[in-house]
């Protein structure tokens, strides 16, 4: 993916504190948290990890983690500024490996939209799963929402939630839960200050990409997005579902 090689090291911090990154990794993380409190969730593996952070707190909070990603340049800086003994990263593409290894909980956070074969990354996610395990995904939604970063970022599609449950259901899944997130604020902000700012830097192909002076203070506001999470509204940008092999 170009963003890691434009950002490099600043893409690490861009994934810590940026609103949308910082509260869809809350929502992740807490949700794998409240569901191991009844079920057996040991190891994990995360499809597109990215720089890791999501799987450096699993790590640290006791789970243990495979994370995998095509991009080298995520590896790299992964595995150089998140060194948690319970995470293992590789540059590889999981969903085509011959492995007999099975995991309690796959995870693909915003992955599956960059795959023409969607319903094939199911199906493999699925045979990597224990019996019962979950299927955690969360993958942007309403066509009508699609821009220009939806084109750059390389979205195949953007989902609408009905058609994901559905191919889910298709390969066997159970639909636990559907969580609606990116609603009212952090809409306001995705749309007036994060596309604004991915437009701008886009434009400035070629030059040395920077952060602006303000982002250090996202570490202390970012946290009152969080208030979106009391919303669970179809106005929202992203789904997060969980679902269970059947």
């Amino acid at each position: 993916m170009k963003a890691y090689r434009e950002w490099g090291e600043q893409k690490l911090l861009i994934d810590e504190i940026e609103p949308t990154h910082y509260v869809r990794n809350f929502l992740v993380y807490s949700t794998i948290k409240k569901i191991s409190q009844n079920n057996k969730i040991n190891n994990i593996c995360e499809i597109g990890c990215g720089v890791g952070n999501l799987s450096k707190k699993l790590g640290e909070n006791g789970f243990k983690v495979d994370a995998f990603d095509l991009d080298r340049n995520a590896i790299q800086l992964a595995k150089q500024y998140n060194q948690t003994k319970n995470v293992n990263f590789f540059s590889k593409d999981v969903l085509k490996l011959e492995t007999r290894k099975k995991y309690d909980l796959v995870m693909a956070i915003e992955v599956i939209e960059h795959i023409q074969d969607d319903i094939g990354a199911i199906r493999n996610a699925g045979r990597i799963l224990n019996k019962n395990g979950f299927l955690l995904i969360t993958v942007p939604i309403n066509e009508k929402y699609r821009t220009n970063f939806d084109n750059r970022s390389g979205h195949v599609r953007r989902y609408y939630v009905e058609d994901l449950t559905g191919k889910l259901r298709q390969q066997g899944f159970n639909i636990v839960k559907t969580k609606y997130f990116n609603f009212p604020f952090l809409w306001l902000w995705y749309f007036y200050a994060y596309l604004p700012f991915s437009d701008k830097s886009s434009r400035n192909a070629g030059k040395e990409k920077k952060l602006p002076f303000y982002v250090l203070f996202l570490r202390i506001f970012n946290k009152l997005f969080l208030i979106d999470l009391l919303f669970n509204s179809k106005r929202a940008t992203n789904v997060m579902i969980l679902a269970q092999n059947g």
